[in-house]
């Protein structure tokens, strides 16, 4: 089985990232084939910028969130996934404080600090 924290992009590409699937047997964990997840990048001042269709880092921090909501229940739950939660909740705090100051700096969508 791959190590599930390992994950990789070619040099330079922060966009995206081929992350390591894997299924349940009878005879445990087994290698999936992988999965390619792509990253929304774009510059709407510079159409000659590269861009890319992909996901929000939003998007991806609130699946897991509702994913350990869903299984955070009965004889599963425990206080570190409830930590966990919580410590995405904060993530999603300060990225959307961070988007709304970049909003009202009208830099949302740009490349400009």
């Amino acid at each position: 089985m791959k190590h599930p924290k390992l994950i990789s992009h070619a040099e330079g590409d922060f966009w995206t990232f081929q992350v390591p699937t894997y299924f349940v047997n009878d005879d445990g964990i087994q290698d999936g084939e992988g999965l390619e997840i792509k990253l929304c990048r774009g510059n709407k001042m510079d159409e000659n910028a590269p861009r890319q269709e992909g996901v929000f880092t939003e998007t991806l921090l609130q699946l897991c969130k509702e994913y350990l909501e869903g299984v955070n229940k009965g004889e599963l739950a425990s206080r570190d996934t409830s930590v966990a939660i919580t410590k995405i909740d904060e993530a999603l705090l300060w990225i959307g404080k961070r988007a709304e100051d970049r909003k009202m700096r009208e830099v949302q969508g740009t490349y400009l600090k």
